[in-house]
């Protein structure tokens, strides 16, 4: 039977690791720990600084303050996209070696025919969000260029106005700052791409896991033949029942690991979910309110599709979230559609073994605050709106 490599759907995700110097194995180039942690310097940590020191020098002005503040929120939120990877990149490194583990390996053509639908979802899932987070990145940065060039238009820095700087620097320097920022801000995308589209992957891995325990356990009975040869006692004589009590405690062993997997990804990726969370809410809320101020058609489809990004970063690992809570629950279910009332009891108190910790589902959650799900997805759109109303409601008493 061939056999799969699960980590295969994220091999475009780890080519452009390693461009961005955040590649969590160690095995490359001994060159590779200087380029990474120039590569940081150089586009994370000096352009954040920047953005930083710019909002202590802006003018008493809201459009400029609200535009500013667009990409100072997406900034903190690859922050800590990047911090993860550095500071987890050991417990990476395990979390990609226990999906290549063996016994997470699917045995059956059905547990095949799952990982491979997964692994396709994860392709497609990829492709779409590099296509929209591309577009509203190429509409943001050429606009204004496209129109200095034909309308001889001031051009203006597509992310910070670098305010604590004079006049007369910026605009003898100004396209070299527009290609810092504008460089800047492409690898920041990139940064929240092919991160923003690895957790999902590995949670979509997990629950393909899910399905395949459920398949395992609905036919745990049914895979072998045996004759029913009992002693007085009720035990069985034939040996066969001795492999399907194996192979329930390998279901169960394999469900160990899937929840071993399930609590990595929590650790891993606990306070990059809340701050992605909360800086998506917040992203919104502006999104919304600078939809209420006069801007030009180009800076409205950059709103719209900036924001629809940010919806997106909370509403699939929330889908998801709920996904694996579902299916997790399922497997106490599933057991007991196998053919479990004649078997001895050996198989019996293992079965109620694991149903007992079947019952209580897996979940992710953030910080230890709020559970991926639907629910904390439409808790946090409610209190996105309910910001936007405030604010709304502050400028109708300024006016």
């Amino acid at each position: 039977m061939v056999v799969y490599k699960q980590i295969d759907c994220f091999n475009i995700n780890m080519k452009f690791w390693k461009f961005l110097g955040i590649y969590p194995y160690n095995e490359i180039s001994p060159h590779y720990n200087f380029y990474s942690k120039m590569f940081i310097f150089i586009f994370v940590i000096i352009y954040d600084v920047l953005l930083t020191l710019n909002f202590f020098f802006l003018p008493n002005n809201l459009d400029a303050f609200i535009g500013e503040m667009l990409f100072y929120f997406t900034v903190l939120s690859v922050n800590s996209k990047v911090l993860t990877f550095l500071f987890m990149r050991k417990k990476i490194v395990k979390l990609l070696d226990i999906l290549e583990s063996k016994i997470l390996l699917p045995v059956t053509n059905n547990g095949l025919t799952i990982l491979r639908n997964a692994k396709n979802l994860n392709i497609r899932y990829w492709k779409i969000l590099a296509a929209i987070s591309l577009t509203c990145n190429l509409i943001h940065l050429l606009s204004s260029l496209i129109k200095h060039l034909l309308l001889s238009v001031q051009l203006e820095l597509p992310v910070s106005s670098y305010s604590f700087l004079s006049d007369e620097i910026r605009e003898r320097l100004i396209y070299l700052f527009y290609f810092y920022q504008g460089v800047g801000i492409h690898f920041h995308m990139l940064y929240n791409l092919n991160i923003d589209s690895f957790l999902p992957g590995i949670m979509i891995l997990l629950i393909a896991q899910l399905e395949i325990l459920k398949d395992i356990l609905t036919n745990v009975c049914n895979s072998l033949n045996f004759d029913h040869k009992y002693d007085e006692a009720g035990d069985l004589k034939n040996d066969a029942e001795n492999k399907f009590i194996m192979k329930l405690n390998q279901t169960i062993a394999h469900y160990d690991e899937v929840s071993r997997f399930c609590y990595l990804i929590q650790q891993i990726f606990s306070v990059t979910l809340f701050v992605q969370f909360s800086v998506a809410s917040c992203i919104i809320c502006v999104c919304l309110f600078r939809f209420t101020l006069p801007a030009t058609n180009e800076y409205y489809v950059f709103l719209a599709t900036y924001m629809f990004i940010m919806v997106i970063q909370i509403l699939v690992p929330c889908w998801i979230g709920t996904q694996i809570m579902d299916k997790s629950c399922l497997l106490s279910q599933a057991i007991y559609n196998c053919d479990w009332i004649p078997r001895p009891r050996e198989f019996k108190s293992s079965l109620r073994l694991f149903v007992v910790r079947a019952n209580r589902p897996l979940s992710i959650t953030a910080l230890k605050m709020f559970p991926l799900s639907l629910a904390t997805f439409t808790s946090i759109m409610n209190t996105a709106y309910s910001f936007f109303t405030l604010l709304r409601h502050m400028q109708a008493k300024e006016n």
